[in-house]
């Protein structure tokens, strides 16, 4: 059964800096341009975790935005969904330190941001037939409620995005039946951004992914830097660390570029649901696939694949 995918469509320049990025000062660092967004992302990511995939959302109609379809199309990702544009297509630049971490990012995502209620309807013929539908928080708060109202009985997943975007999905969380985000975002959509520092946050990741499940959410995927990720339901909490197929304590990763970590792991999530694994597990095989994209430079990583992530007992 196929998945939809409904969010940002960008193309990301990405910077890997030869040292630390200063300000006001040149830094060397070697540029590519990759297709980016994170329902971009995730969808490149499921084509690749043997999943069928289709993606809507807008893109304009420069010579690379065509380009993008092309490569998209490639990689197995149903493109049909696409809308065009004579706005100029999303874009993301990232600076990267030589450790990986971000040093510095900017969107112009005008694109996605301007989306009407109506802008991505009607559904083709893989939207109507998927299962699960996957929003992210790019999309304008009145498309996604109208998306969630669209989704029906369907499996409907989120991301929160960014702590600037994750309230747009305030009004959808009871029809949510899985919420991905982080501690920041997490408090952003309950309101309390700002309230407490970070060593108060960590001590309260369990109590506010529990908030958002009394919200009315289903099933929260809370993340939290290198600590084991959080999964709340109405059944309660868990912590899941990183794991090998064969279900031992792995390494931490060797982080070599941190973008699009975040969207892997919603991607391993819901192919493993797709695959037939429990919730837990299908986190688990997140986890896997977060960290050889971290191990990998760009969104998606070239070493991911379903065989790659799948538990072997």
């Amino acid at each position: 059964m196929p998945i939809a995918a409904f969010g940002a469509i960008h193309l990301d320049t990405i910077a890997h800096a030869d040292r630390r990025i200063l300000r006001e000062t040149s830094t060397p660092a070697a540029l590519a341009i990759r297709p980016g967004g994170v329902a971009t992302n995730v969808a490149r990511a499921l084509a690749r975790l043997d999943c069928r995939i289709a993606l809507a959302g807008r893109l304009g109609r420069e010579a690379e935005a065509d380009g993008l379809l092309v490569q998209l199309t490639a990689e197995g990702v149903e493109t049909g969904a696409i809308r065009r544009s004579d706005l100029p297509s999303g874009r993301y630049l990232a600076l990267h330190d030589p450790d990986g971490t971000l040093a510095a990012a900017v969107v112009d995502a005008r694109i996605t941001e301007t989306l009407e209620p109506g802008a991505l309807l009607p559904l083709t013929e893989a939207q109507a037939a998927a299962g699960c539908w996957f929003l992210d928080a790019n999309l304008p708060q009145p498309l996604l409620a109208e998306l969630a109202e669209t989704a029906g009985e369907r499996m409907l997943a989120a991301d929160a995005v960014s702590r600037a975007k994750a309230a747009r999905l305030g009004p959808i969380l009871p029809r949510l039946d899985l919420l991905f985000c982080n501690r920041a975002e997490a408090a952003a959509l309950l309101g309390r951004d700002g309230e407490q520092d970070g060593e108060q946050q960590e001590e309260d990741g369990a109590e506010t992914a529990n908030a958002l499940v009394e919200a009315g959410v289903k099933a929260v995927v809370m993340t939290r830097g290198a600590a084991p990720v959080l999964l709340a339901t109405r059944s309660g909490i868990d912590e899941i660390s990183l794991t090998t197929c064969d279900g031992a304590a792995a390494p931490p990763p060797r982080v070599v570029d941190v973008t699009g970590a975040g969207d892997a792991l919603i991607a391993g999530t819901l192919a493993g649901l797709e695959h037939g694994l429990p919730l837990a597990r299908a986190v688990a095989a997140g986890m896997r696939a977060a960290a050889l994209t971290l191990e990998s430079p760009g969104a998606v990583a070239d070493t991911l694949t379903w065989a790659a992530i799948a538990p072997r007992r």
